[in-house]
């Protein structure tokens, strides 16, 4: 299992959707002054001519027009992307953050709100975590990202925020310099609770992925994977040593095997997706489906291991996985992404 980043990374594609995550520009770094400096923004610049010649196809331009055209008087255009941001396919969402200068009207028009909206939820999202940092006890600190967690400002921008950082706070600060441990803790925990806080509103078996995904400890997998994905006991056993029979136990998984399938399947094609749309380099993709297979295959043996390796439950499961992990065409959307 690789660190932590790559699961926020992952989180970015499965929690907020594959159009919030490469739409989301590069993030902001915060120093240990809280002075923060840009990175450098993907695409050219708004004058480029490379940019005012970016090719559109004819449906492509229609859905700007669209979007374009329900602009109002009391509908400002950050209000209509704010509604159609998920519906756009990721390749468009790429071109349009590189589309400031383009000579089509309504495309540069559509790419520059884009690129303003999305400067702004950079920056709440900056604001967001400089927040926490400052909280200076865990009480407060709770209560600040329950808050944020209300007002939906734990959104993609926000965990690309943190991915940023806490890569910094590996990278660009000795381990054995006073303070920098201390700083990449703290990033660490507000990176868990937050998790916690938007695994409450996912899905059963997103949240369970998440879960596994930023759990780098082998044995407390293995008891996720027991806990949701297996009958819980019906019986207990007393200090004494005599074992009790619970009554009305519901006998249910936590987490079904077509919840926690369907979530491998959507991870999956979204990191393709993103992948082929060039939001995501291929060996950064490679090594996120690798985790997810990982966990897969982890599940699989706990699966067999509670139900027996002859069930129809494990065999559900391995049909199901079938398809995602070992396609068997090179045009399978886990392949080639979704259009």
């Amino acid at each position: 299992m690789k660190g932590p980043w790559l699961f926020l990374c992952l989180l970015g594609l499965s929690l907020f959707s594959v159009e919030a995550w490469l739409s989301t520009p590069p993030a902001l770094r915060i120093t240990g002054a809280f002075s923060y400096l840009w990175r450098t923004q993907i695409g050219q610049s708004a004058s480029s001519p490379e940019e005012s010649s970016l090719l559109f196809s004819d449906e492509e331009i229609d859905a700007i027009e669209r979007i374009y055209s329900q602009v109002t008087a009391d509908k400002p255009l950050s209000q209509v992307l704010l509604e159609t941001l998920s519906t756009l396919p990721p390749k468009l969402l790429l071109k349009l953050r590189q589309a400031e200068g383009h000579h089509h009207n309504s495309v540069q028009k559509v790419a520059r709100g884009l690129n303003h909206l999305l400067q702004e939820q950079l920056e709440t999202a900056t604001q967001t975590l400089k927040s926490l940092l400052e909280a200076g006890e865990v009480r407060k600190l709770d209560s600040l990202i329950g808050k944020a967690a209300r007002e939906g400002r734990l959104d993609a921008a926000f965990f690309n925020v943190m991915t940023i950082n806490m890569k910094d706070a590996m990278r660009d600060e000795p381990s054995e310099e006073e303070g920098a441990a201390s700083r990449l803790q703290v990033l660490q925990h507000i990176y868990t609770r937050c998790q916690e806080e938007v695994e409450k509103n996912l899905d059963p078996g997103m949240a369970l992925l998440n879960k596994l995904l930023r759990t780098q400890q082998d044995s407390i997998r293995a008891n996720l994977y027991r806990h949701y994905l297996t009958p819980q006991a019906n019986t207990i056993t007393t200090p004494t040593g005599q074992t009790l029979e619970l009554k009305n136990t519901n006998a249910a998984t936590l987490v079904s095997l077509e919840q926690f399938i369907k979530a491998l399947e959507t991870a999956v094609l979204q990191i393709r997706t993103v992948e082929q749309s060039g939001g995501t380099d291929r060996e950064s993709a490679a090594m996120m489906v690798e985790s997810c297979r990982t966990v897969a295959k982890e599940a699989r043996v706990i699966i067999g291991e509670s139900y027996g390796i002859d069930s129809d439950e494990l065999k559900q499961f391995e049909t199901g996985l079938q398809p995602v992990f070992r396609p068997s065409s090179p045009s399978s959307p886990f392949i080639t992404g979704q259009a």
